[in-house]
């Protein structure tokens, strides 16, 4: 997806969402070839593959658009005519079981080289993009911090 003129930091450049259902639906629509993005413990968003080019966003371990919140895409700096638009998978991917296929070749000097539903885990990452991580990974990294808080005062 390139820009196809400039946006400013902080411009919405997608807003995801298709009909809401839960984890049976999304595992039946996934079969069907659908979109499927996991929203909450059970609530998922369903949408029909189409030429829009936000189903084509692709990766990067530096990406200049992030997560306003669970379906707002909004830039992370201004963003110049002809430039592609990235986002990074750790802000969303909330399956543990997740690993790409593919290796990244971002180029970013942080790249991670595979992307994994378990990247969003990782402490530098929840620092770089803290308030941006899709709603659910935001409440799994809260309670990770909570549970590993209780484990250090105990006994």
């Amino acid at each position: 997806m390139l820009a196809s003129s400039p946006i400013a930091e902080g411009e919405i450049v997608v807003i995801w969402g298709g009909p809401l259902v839960g984890k049976e639906e999304a595992d039946r629509a996934r079969v069907e070839g659908k979109v499927v993005m996991q929203l909450d413990d059970d609530l998922y968003s369903v949408e029909e593959r189409g030429e829009d080019s936000t189903y084509f966003m692709n990766h990067s371990c530096g990406p200049n658009v992030w997560m306003k919140d669970g379906v707002i895409v909004v830039t992370r700096r201004d963003i110049g005519p002809g430039e592609e638009l990235t986002v990074d998978y750790a802000l969303f991917e909330a399956s543990d079981s997740f690993r790409s296929t593919w290796e990244c070749v971002c180029g970013s000097t942080r790249c991670r080289g595979r992307v994994t539903g378990q990247d969003w885990q990782g402490r530098e990452l929840q620092q770089r993009y803290a308030g941006h991580f899709l709603p659910l990974i935001a409440r799994r990294i809260e309670a990770m911090h909570e549970c590993g808080n209780r484990l250090r005062l105990s006994p």
